[in-house]
Order: C-alpha cells, then structure tokens, then sequence
C-alpha cells in the first residue's frame, strides 16, 4: 500500500493528524493495534485553546452538549484547600466519544485504517525517496512517517530516549455518577499520587489518578486496598470514592509509566503527542498538547508534500516549533509530577497559592498555551 503520509498509532494526535492531513488532500494511512471505540487512561480535560481548532476538524462534536470547566480546586491530606478561575478554562469529553467522532469522521473523508494491525520495522528507501513500513499485515509504502504510538509506544526508536528517572508510575481510571459542580476540574494528592476530577459528556464523571507503582507494590498490587490506604487519606477522594455510582465493572489501567527526554524527530520520523514527549498529568493539558502537535506537524508536512520545502526544512521547523511551544511546559510539568508525590510539599503549595493567588495563575498559565 501507498500513501502520502503514514501514522504509526491512531490515539488522539495521530486521528487529529490524519483527519487535518487529509482534509487538505493528502492520502493518509493509519497503523492501529487496537480498534475503535475504547477506553483509555486520560483526565479527559481539554484546554479551550484547542476548541476552534477540534471543531473545525471534526463538526459533529458540536452536537454533543459538553461540561465547560471554568474553576480549579487543589486539596491535599491536610484541611487546607486552594480554589482559582482559570483564565482559558476548557471542557471536557470522554476519549472513548471523542477518539470514535474522529475515526468516524477521518473514515468518512478517505482515510484508510489498518486495525488491529503493529508495526515492526521502518526502511527508507533511497532509490525512491520513501519509506517502508513493515506490518503484521503487509508492507507501507509512505513520503513521511510519523509516531503517535502515546506513551507507552510499541513501536519505539531505543536510542532517542534519554531516562530522566527511573520513577516508574500507574495510572488508574473511572467513569462515575454523583452530584458536584461541573464548571470545577480538580487535583487530590494522596500519599504516593493525585488524583483528577472532571465532568464530561452525559452528566458523568471522569475519575483518574497517577500514583508510583511502588504504592501499590506496598499492597500486593490490590487497587482496592491501594485506593483505601492512599486514596482515602484525603478527606475528598474518600467522600467522592464512597459516595459514586461506578459505571465499570473493573476501572482502565495503564503501568510503566515513564518519564523520559524525546526527541520531535529522530531517523527523519516524526513523533507527535506523548510519544514525542509525555507532560505531566498534573497540570492536565496532554489533549491540547496532542492537537496542537497534529495541527502544526500537519501545516509543515503540507508545504513539504506541495514541494514548497525541503525535508531538511520540514525536519528543522518542527524540531523548533516542538522546542519552542512544549519543552518549558514539559520540563515545569516534570517537577511537579514529583512534588506531588509528597502531600507535605503539596500543602506547601496550596498555603502559598492561598498567599499568593498570582503565583498559582502563573503557573497554570504556564502549563497552557494560546488559542489556535
């Protein structure tokens, strides 16, 4: 098979990425091993920035009736609690509704998807300047490749990753029901994590923390026994834990979470979203990181398609744009990741911001970016 532009892993930046691409004309393909619709682990809060631009890409998004989130809470183990406006605010949506609109969309206008499908290998080839995707399911012929594989990538170039640690993390996620203020996106800490609150589509509520996996190896990696010895000592998480309708039988789990240095392009393939650098669940923007990588890539890779660049250019403007737009908020989101670990450091924190409210709204600044 032949195209233009071929995405390794259809998360959200590469079905963004597709969808972007084709809607200019060019022939995308899709290597997917999994299918649509499905549930992953994700806070599921978009920035606002990223609004016009998901509309655009996907119009029946707009008929859905979804929680806009104007208000942050911040609480820890103590009794102490932080709350603020948030200038941009966002809203938030379920990545099992969104990932299926844009598939749904992406299908409809051309592009061709290879479910269930793993790449093993890429092989430029020089005679006729592209490249070859080795698939379970046959060979890619492709102008350009590109990695949205997320973070955990199962398909990952070995020498462009650099450990920043060896903290190892587990995410853990569920849809529930109860009754709270839907314009308010929260962060718990506990003991070992934090956890995140949101609403999103249908009135329902989207419930997923982060905690080092050394938490629940301390449990006999019970989730349950972890959630009651961590979890509850924060008085929030325990009111909101026992007092939810639970809408999975059994919460979407994601292990070996890691946080490591990437590079934008490495072997002339491009990485977009987590895979090409994973920020912190804690200032809660990934989504809008993912759109807005999809969005620039998609921009670059047009004018190189049209012949309007060099691949060297193509190469150079992304690899700026990267460093420019995420590497700050990726390294400030780092630092937090590992403050949060400690709900002493995390009550310093909320008694600061409760000084200081300007500190905490430069930092959340810091965290998002401008409409695009």
């Amino acid at each position: 098979m032949r195209c233009d532009v071929a995405i390794i892993g259809g998360g959200l930046a590469g079905l963004s990425l597709a969808l972007d691409l084709r809607k200019r004309g060019h022939e995308v393909i899709v290597i997917e091993k999994g299918i649509y619709p499905r549930h992953k682990v994700c806070g599921e809060y978009i920035s606002m920035e990223s609004h016009q631009y998901l509309h655009k890409l996907c119009p029946p998004i707009s008929k859905y009736i979804l929680p806009h989130v104007s208000n942050f809470k911040l609480s820890s183990t103590g009794k102490r609690e932080f709350q603020t406006k948030l200038d941009l605010g966002g809203f938030g949506i379920s990545r099992f509704l969104l990932e299926e609109l844009l598939f749904n969309e992406a299908t409809k206008l051309g592009v061709v998807f290879m479910l269930k499908c793993k790449a093993i290998d890429i092989n430029f080839d020089t005679k006729n300047d592209s490249y070859q995707i080795k698939t379970i399911s046959g060979d890619v012929n492709a102008k350009l490749v590109c990695n949205s594989t997320g973070r955990k990538s199962n398909f990952e170039v070995k020498e462009r990753e650099t450990r920043m640690n060896g903290t190892n993390y587990v995410g853990i996620k569920y849809h529930v029901k109860f009754s709270r203020d839907s314009s308010i996106v929260e962060i718990h800490n506990f003991p070992g994590g934090y956890c995140g609150v949101s609403n999103i589509e249908e009135n329902k509520t989207c419930i997923c923390y982060i905690v080092n996996s050394k938490m629940l190896n301390n449990v006999d990696n019970s989730i349950h026994e972890l959630e009651k010895k961590y979890l509850f000592k924060n008085k929030n998480l325990k009111l909101i834990f026992n007092s939810a309708e639970f809408l999975f039988k059994e919460p979407v789990t994601i292990s070996g979470i890691n946080f490591k240095n990437k590079l934008p392009v490495s072997d002339d393939v491009f990485y977009l979203g987590d895979s090409a650098g994973m920020i912190a669940p804690v200032t809660g923007n990934g989504m809008s990181m993912a759109l807005r990588s999809a969005s620039m890539f998609a921009s670059i890779a047009d004018q190189f398609l049209l012949n309007a660049i060099t691949k060297q250019q193509l190469i150079k403007n992304y690899s700026n744009f990267w460093k420019n737009e995420f590497s700050s908020r990726v390294k400030l989101s780092r630092h937090f990741q590992k403050l949060s670990e400690f709900p002493i450091l995390t009550s310093l924190c909320i008694r600061l911001f409760r000084l200081f409210p300007i500190l905490a709204k430069s930092m959340i600044k810091k965290t998002h970016g401008t409409p695009f």
